[in-house]
């Protein structure tokens, strides 16, 4: 398992995803509220969800 300082080395993959603007507005107003970019928003939901699920990820599994 790689360590965290492994993993925050790992290059980011971007992709394309369609989201309905209330969602988008939503993501948007939790970024500003937490002072984190939109990118971490969307992170932080799928990691929590999948932790709420019961799967384990290795960025989970990294965090704090």
């Amino acid at each position: 398992m790689p360590s965290s300082s492994q993993t925050a080395k790992m290059p980011k993959k971007p992709f394309t995803t369609r989201l309905d603007p209330s969602v988008l507005a939503l993501a948007e107003q939790l970024a500003a509220t937490e002072r984190r970019s939109v990118t971490a928003v969307i992170e932080l939901a799928l990691i929590e969800y999948a932790e709420r699920h019961g799967v384990k990820t290795q960025k989970a599994e990294n965090n704090p």
